[in-house]
């Protein structure tokens, strides 16, 4: 019995002495794998850190010397040999066309314990970051639609746009003999195609190229949605009625003398003359009714020009075809229509014009309220208009309505469709309506599309309303506001170009505007055939600059937002030195640059082009500036 209880003991003591080694070793693993998993947590912290702190100066600087730098600093500073660590810049594993900072740290971890089982005496440690360099660039240059061509460029054409991106929903396509200056290149659909390397960033500056949907920047813009739902109030304009006028007896200023004082007695006033020049006066403060006045060749009247502005006179019609005729101030009731014939003068104080449609064709053409193929025509002010058929400015001739800052307008059509018609080489100054109440209203087309050499003022005013379309041909000056116009607008479509209006040479001028067009009407023919909005035929210094602040603040020209009217922005031949700060937003529509036509080449403009495809041919050019800080602000995003 007692021999065979030894033999079990040393049976267990010879499993034991066989056995220790082994849980020795299997000890010696677990506490150097996790001492390997405490160290490798941490050189995974350190490659985080030093991934993200390459990525940031890399975005900063575009230099990959300054970036290695930056993350050996970050790896000395926690404890890692500058042989172990290596950074790179790498495509991003997230696979967005990105690019990345990679960072790779492989330290030796001595082992102890496990080294018993016969194993190595140290273990590799390898880790790896890599952080995202995410270009956040504002888009100046933007593409929407998902179809289409996105950004074309052909026929030796370029895009500048130093401080900001070119986005495209679709593809972008810079053959060779073309170019784009940009930092940044977002786009979603093939990659770019740029056989000869014609995207390239400024100097100093790194290009960011990246597969990326761009979200429409003005989708739901209160700005926006503002201007535009005010269309359905500019398209139920109306022309307003004619005054009606109590009957009166009609005055021919000629040189029957004795009539024409007769008649004027018989109206309440009285009448002298004295060479070739007739002298009317009425007493102050009343009421005056007439029915026609005429005026005799070589024949001037001062019509009660001292009278006092509480004066009111009613005429049936005006017709000056004389050498001059003078009114006072006052309240002036024309039922029929003021005319002015060739080679006279016409002037009215300060008053309130109410004037109803011409009886008859205005110089073979519409009746209109207001007919001048006199020479000069002006009106003081400041006053306001109520005009039933428009107002006509033969070639030549010129017009100046109202004066100082509170002059307001309400402006109807005449029969051919015109509540403003200006021939070649007429001047038109409209004064500002900037008072409280104050309007200007057109419930027609603003048309001077035939009038080359003609210069045209339009008021400061805060909403500019027009039922109709708008196209000019001459010099157009803007003042500040929102031009909300039911149709389309074009300049230069029927030829003219920049003129020298008040001293300065220019197509139009506009600073703290807003266009608005809805594109419901569009040229049928000519080189802006179906564009909502054209600038053509060599029409050159064209400045737009939006306001701001305000409900449209930095927008400049917004186009139709029906989906289903995809009516172009078109820029052609030739129309050169054109200058828009601020956006232009064509969101449904394409945006066509021809012909050598230029936009955005102006000192200090910034543009945001947005359209829903941009195509560039024939030489033209797009110029952005100041839009982003010419970097991409982007920041650096861990993604593995």
């Amino acid at each position: 019995m007692f021999r065979r209880t030894l033999g079990k003991r040393g049976s267990v003591s010879v499993i034991g002495a066989i056995a220790l080694p082994l849980l020795i070793g299997m000890t010696g693993l677990v506490a150097d794998y996790g001492h390997g998993v405490l160290v490798k947590t941490q050189n995974q912290r350190i490659a985080d850190l030093a991934a993200y702190a390459g990525a940031t100066v890399y975005n900063t600087t575009g230099s990959t010397d300054l970036m290695t730098a930056a993350i050996d600093n970050v790896a000395a500073l926690n404890g890692i040999s500058s042989t172990a660590v290596t950074g790179s810049l790498v495509t991003s594993p997230s696979g967005d066309g990105s690019q990345a900072v990679k960072v790779a740290i492989n330290t030796s971890l001595p082992v102890y314990l496990a080294s018993v089982l016969g194993g190595g005496n140290q273990i590799q440690v390898a880790v790896a970051a890599y952080a995202e360099l995410k270009a956040n660039a504002q888009g100046c240059i933007i593409a929407l639609n998902t179809g289409g061509t996105g950004v074309t460029l052909s026929g030796g054409t370029s895009v500048t746009a130093s401080g900001c991106a070119v986005d495209s929903n679709t593809s972008v396509t810079v053959p060779c003999g073309d170019t784009i200056t940009t930092i940044a290149v977002n786009y979603d659909g093939a990659a770019p195609s740029e056989p000869c390397n014609g995207i390239q960033p400024p100097s100093g500056h790194s290009l960011h190229i990246v597969k990326a949907l761009t979200a429409d920047p003005l989708s739901g813009n209160s700005g926006v949605t503002t201007a535009t739902s005010r269309l359905a109030t500019v398209a139920a304009l109306t022309s307003p009625g004619a005054p009606t006028v109590p009957g009166g007896g009609n005055i021919a200023f000629a040189y029957s003398v004795s009539t024409t004082q007769s008649e004027a007695s018989a109206d309440g006033c009285a009448a002298s003359y004295a060479s070739d020049t007739w002298t009317l006066t009425c007493p102050s403060g009343g009421t005056y009714n007439f029915g026609n006045i005429t005026t005799g060749g070589g024949i001037t009247v001062n019509f009660n020009t001292s009278g006092s502005a509480s004066t009111t006179y009613n005429f049936n019609s005006i017709n000056n075809t004389g050498t001059a005729m003078h009114f006072g101030p006052g309240t002036f009731n024309i039922a029929k229509g003021l005319y002015t014939g060739g080679g006279t003068t016409t002037t009215f104080g300060a008053g309130a014009f109410n004037i109803g449609e011409g009886a008859g064709a205005c110089n073979g053409g519409g009746k209109y309220s207001i007919c001048n193929t006199g020479t000069t025509l002006s009106f003081g002010g400041p006053s306001s208009f109520t005009l039933q058929g428009g107002i006509y400015n033969k070639g030549g001739e010129s017009i100046t309505f109202g004066a100082g800052s509170t002059n307001s307008y309400v402006i109807g059509a005449s029969s051919d469709g015109n509540a403003f018609y200006a021939g070649g080489g007429a001047v038109t100054w409209f004064s500002d309506a900037t008072g409280s109440g104050d309007l200007f209203q057109m419930a027609g087309n603003l048309n001077v599309a035939s009038g080359g050499g003609s210069c045209l003022n339009l008021p400061a005013a805060a909403q500019h309303d027009i039922n109709g379309y708008f196209s000019t041909a001459g010099g157009t000056i803007l003042g500040a506001g929102v031009y909300t116009v039911h149709g389309y607008i074009s300049l230069g479509g029927n030829g003219g170009g920049d003129v020298t209006c008040w001293g300065s040479d220019v197509g139009m001028y506009g600073a703290g505007v807003t266009l608005v067009t809805d594109g419901s009407s569009l040229p049928s023919s000519g080189s802006c055939a179906g564009a909502a909005f054209c600038l053509a035929a060599g029409y050159d210094n064209v400045t737009l600059t939006a306001p701001s602040s305000g409900t449209t603040a930095q927008l400049a020209v917004i186009g139709p937002q029906s989906t289903t009217n995809t009516a172009t922005a078109t820029f052609t031949e030739g129309a050169s030195n054109t200058s828009v700060s601020g956006a232009f937003y064509f969101p449904n529509g394409p945006v066509n640059l021809s012909g050598a036509a230029t936009l955005g080449n102006g000192s200090g403009q910034c543009l945001e082009l947005i359209g829903s495809q941009v195509t560039l041919a024939g030489g033209s050019a797009v110029a952005s500036t100041c839009v982003g800080s010419g970097a991409v602000t982007s920041t650096a995003v861990l993604v593995q």
